[in-house]
């Protein structure tokens, strides 16, 4: 096969690429990627669709004048990244790249007009892989990782058949974000020391993923030192002095010794205030002592729902009530804050259910109740639920804000939506449980959105130690952008 190279003035042009989202986060798998390729030589930009100014959004990518344009994908995105390839491919030249869990889940959607590739899976050896391919002017159908659509032809690569050692990649490029002042003055910073998680619950990808992954050795974790050298360099090349930390990773800790290694190396090297998620299991008093003494502010208690029977058998995650009070009650002790998770929209649910489970919350004493409303995503366990199958609509449309609406057709959904968005404020103060509650009887245009919209801002800027400016953009994209589009 012959080489083609790509000249310009200063010699061989290597790749540009462009990662696109729809959601102002920092995503941890593109800035990884990102890191690969420019140690590797090529050009690298993010750009982020804030719906606001959709043409501004394409515009710059086109300006950016890239060879490849990858765009990290969830299900609820994927009418954004369908519509956004389209409009990238009358504009650019570039090949179309889908990644992210819903392209591992769901590959046939490189049928779709304008995917040109999907990839399977993690994204750094197989993009660097295509960038190579591009830059030697060589054949890119046959690249393990990636479904590659040429010539109207579908070539279906083996997924890869090993996972990234994240011990040896290179530290993600978290200044892939600067450019946009919202991460750039931020003081807040996320980070992610593993993959993947340990349980199987069935409201989760995560169990779809260590599937498709190869089991058990989906879960990586760095260790101790090679985590807490991380953390050292993400806060030393950050633009703004960092005064809080947010691990994104699906739980903290899988080993005790594993935490208490990393904690006593925390409050040594690092000393800053940081929020995790709590794993239930074998965790003792003295740990949450340690966690506190390290520094942890606010943890992540995720109990989904206050029925034990429900967690268990429907959820698949195998927590007691008693457990979560008992950790709840350490957590508290120590002065450690914590948020707890409630799920709306599950088969069977009722008002009158949730109505009983308040007495459940009140008792773990949570500085925050965080509700959302379960998303039936393609693949996981819970979707082949027979009462799921029976209240799934035909025409499912998930949205990218999970507080607005439920998917499952229920009896109560109405009320249900309602109560929703009023759980917390009726678990913090009992006197208000019976009126509010029985206005979920009513549409009352904007009540409990505005409702919702109070103690929203009170976890944005409590829990989140969002600025002013992240606040008012959340609210902005989150609350107002919703109700205009309803």
């Amino acid at each position: 096969m012959s080489i083609k190279v790509r000249m310009s003035g200063k010699g061989p042009a290597l790749a540009r690429v462009a990662l696109c989202q729809n959601t102002m986060v920092e995503y941890m798998g593109l800035m990884s990627i990102s890191a690969v390729l420019k140690k590797a030589g090529h050009e690298v930009e993010v750009f982020i669709d804030t719906y606001l100014r959709q043409d501004r959004f394409v515009k710059d990518i086109k300006r950016f004048n890239p060879d490849i344009v990858g765009l990290s994908i969830l299900t609820p995105s994927v009418p954004w990244a369908l519509n956004a390839v389209k409009r990238i491919k009358k504009e650019t030249t570039a090949l179309t790249v889908l990644g992210g869990i819903h392209a591992i889940t769901t590959p046939e959607i490189i049928n779709e007009e304008g995917v040109d590739i999907v990839c399977l899976g993690e994204g750094e050896s197989c993009m660097e892989e295509l960038c190579s391919a591009l830059d030697r002017g060589l054949d890119y159908t046959a690249i393990e990782g990636l479904w590659v659509k040429k010539d109207g032809l579908i070539h279906h690569n083996a997924k890869l058949s090993t996972l990234e050692d994240i011990e040896a990649l290179p530290y993600p490029d978290r200044a892939l974000y600067n450019k946009y002042a919202y991460f750039h003055n931020s003081r807040f910073l996320r980070l992610l020391i593993s993959r993947g998680c340990p349980f199987s619950c069935t409201f989760c990808y995560n169990p779809v993923l260590r599937e498709q992954f190869g089991g058990k050795g989906y879960l990586r974790r760095l260790s101790p030192e090679s985590a807490i050298a991380f953390i050292e360099n993400m806060i030393n090349n950050h633009p703004r002095p960092v005064r809080h930390l947010y691990f994104a990773d699906e739980v903290l800790w899988t080993n005790n010794i594993w935490l208490r290694e990393f904690l006593t190396l925390y409050k040594k090297k690092i000393n800053l205030p940081f929020t995790a998620a709590f794993r239930f299991g074998p965790i003792e008093e003295k740990d949450i002592q340690l966690m506190a003494d390290a520094g942890a502010w606010a943890m992540g208690v995720s109990a989904e729902t206050g029925d034990e029977q429900q967690r268990i058998n429907l959820l698949g995650k195998h927590v007691s009530n008693d457990h979560i009070i008992e950790v709840t009650g350490w957590l508290r002790k120590y002065g450690i804050l914590y948020a707890t998770t409630v799920m709306f929209g599950l088969p069977g649910d009722t008002v009158a259910d949730h109505v009983k489970r308040l007495d459940f919350y009140r008792s773990l004493h949570a500085n925050y109740v965080w509700t959302a409303f379960f998303q039936p995503y393609p693949g996981i366990a819970l979707c082949a639920h027979p009462a799921v199958i029976a209240a799934m609509p035909k025409d499912t449309k998930f949205n990218v804000t999970f507080h607005h609406n439920m998917t499952l057709d229920l009896p109560e959904r109405d009320r249900l939506i309602r109560l929703k968005k009023i759980y917390d404020l009726c678990v913090r103060f009992p006197l208000l449980e019976k009126p509010l509650v029985a206005l979920t009887r009513y549409r009352i245009p904007f009540l409990f959105d505005i409702l919702f919209f109070l103690h929203f801002t009170y976890y944005a800027l409590r829990a989140e130690k969002l600025s002013l400016f992240q606040y008012m953009y959340h609210i902005k994209l989150s609350i107002v952008m919703p109700l205009f589009r309803r």
